[in-house]
């Protein structure tokens, strides 16, 4: 019996696809830098390539302002590197970015990340959802 092992998904693909992975392996390269830097082991990050590149790098240690949240830090390919701490969601929230070139070297990304983490308040704040760190308020009941 003679069967036709063609299989029709239903969509053509607009588009050429690019094999070519270079740009991912040269992101992941620079994120290994800076978690290399931060003295991680870079068990917990990630690079993700769609649909933006991005990464993200869990920080040990807390910060000041928010000490039981964990910390984060963020890069993006347009606006670099930010330190962000997780809500009671668990969504992200920036509180710091570090300005100018979105790809600095690792050792001036490293050094700011110690700044941050170590500073009484975190000064170069960029948004503060805060009404996402407050607990939701209780019902007053009178009994």
């Amino acid at each position: 019996m003679d069967r036709d092992m063609t299989i029709d998904f239903g969509f053509d693909f607009p588009f050429d696809i690019d094999f070519d992975d270079s740009a991912a392996l040269e992101v992941q390269r620079y994120v290994r830098d800076v978690v290399s830097k931060l003295g991680l082991s870079g068990d917990s990050s990630c690079v993700e390539m769609t649909p933006r590149v991005n990464a993200y790098v869990a920080l040990d240690g807390r910060l000041t302002n928010f000490p039981e949240h964990y910390v984060a830090l963020v890069w993006h390919e347009q606006s670099g590197w930010s330190v962000a701490v997780e809500d009671r969601l668990g969504e992200l929230v920036e509180v710091a970015r570090l300005d100018g070139d979105p790809r600095p070297a690792p050792a001036v990304v490293a050094a700011w990340v110690e700044r941050v983490l170590h500073e009484e308040q975190v000064r170069e704040q960029v948004n503060r959802d805060f009404a996402a760190f407050v607990p939701a308020q209780r019902a007053n009941v009178l009994s």
